[in-house]
């Protein structure tokens, strides 16, 4: 059973990690925030706990990917104009030359990411930011393992072409 103090621990501990997670997916801030809310609200609503062989983080944060990916699905996202890389993400460098080169550094990787085709980008977010193996991804995206191969491939040698060539 789920009480409102357990429940206000479960979402402030978990809110922002799940938001970042799904804004990596669909790249729109208020589509990521509505769908960890919509995530939450039917938690409450069920009042209980899920039962399930893995953590209640895990379960969380595999359902933020989940509906992620069907939103991107079902509406064809297109990226926006938000980073990938929370800027928080260079905190623990201290030098300030080398914080402003990794920033700009990320931001190129961004707009590479940015500028692949659909697929070819999903396959490359599950794999590399995801950490997802290429059956995981056949599986999520209904696709078959050859083309999750193919498009992990395409991916890797558009950014190669992007970020080496491009000025």
């Amino acid at each position: 059973m789920l009480d409102i103090s357990g429940f206000e621990a479960l979402f402030s501990v978990n809110y922002q990690a799940l938001c970042i997670t799904s804004y990596r997916i669909v790249q729109d801030k208020n589509i990521s925030e509505d769908i960890v809310q919509d995530i939450f609200y039917k938690l409450w609503e069920k009042k209980e706990l899920p039962t399930t062989n893995t953590s209640l983080k895990a379960y969380l944060f595999q359902a933020v990917v989940d509906q992620s990916l069907e939103y991107v699905k079902r509406f064809q996202c297109a990226f926006g104009k938000e980073n990938l890389y929370p800027e928080d993400g260079y905190a623990d460098i201290k030098d300030k030359d080398n914080t402003m080169a990794l920033k700009g550094v990320g931001k190129r990787v961004e707009e590479a990411v940015r500028s692949l085709p659909e697929v070819c980008r999903l396959v490359f977010i599950l794999s590399r930011y995801h950490k997802l193996s290429y059956p995981e991804i056949a599986m999520k995206l209904e696709l078959p393992l050859n083309t999750v191969e193919g498009q992990l491939t395409n991916a890797i040698r558009h950014l190669r072409k992007f970020l080496f060539h491009c000025t």
